[in-house]
């Protein structure tokens, strides 16, 4: 008996990669397993440590967990006139990439789009800001203040019609 695969005679196409052979258990995904467990309670360890870190320096937690669709915001707080979102990114110690490098082009677009969506039920009148605060074991790393005040003004143009 032959061990190689039978040709496909039919012209029907074969598909290509690796498959998982049939009646076998089906592979876990990292939200099931041991470690995704861990990395999650994990972050949430972290955003609450880091809301209560920015209530000891004067802000207010308006918003933990904010969804808007398939997005998401970690937390919104405020201060006098200011709203601020904040991104928590939270890596085991020795990882091999930082919290401080995990947040590219497209997630920022994905955060401005879930704040956007919170401004249109929730109208804020002062700035808007981001920052992002990264935790590598538990040491944390509060980075520089964005300013994203454009958001204001989109939404300030939608209520006279503008958009």
């Amino acid at each position: 008996m032959s061990t190689r695969p039978a040709r496909n005679l039919g012209g029907a196409r074969r598909r290509k990669g690796w498959q998982r052979p049939q009646g076998a258990p089906p592979i876990p995904s990292l939200d099931s397993t041991r470690r995704g467990r861990s990395a999650r309670r994990y972050g949430r360890r972290c955003e609450w440590a880091t809301a209560w870190l920015l209530w000891l320096r004067g802000w207010d937690v308006v918003a933990r967990n904010v969804k808007w669709g398939r997005f998401e915001l970690d937390l919104l707080v405020a201060r006098e006139d200011e709203l601020r979102a904040v991104e928590v990114k939270a890596r085991a110690p020795g990882a091999w990439a930082g919290g401080d490098t995990a947040l590219g082009f497209h997630q920022r677009l994905r955060l401005q789009t879930a704040l956007r969506g919170y401004l249109e039920r929730v109208p804020w009148p002062g700035r808007i800001s981001f920052q992002r605060v990264s935790w590598s074991g538990w040491r944390c790393r509060f980075h520089r203040p964005e300013r994203w005040d454009a958001l204001a003004r989109h939404r300030e143009g939608a209520e006279d019609g503008l958009r």
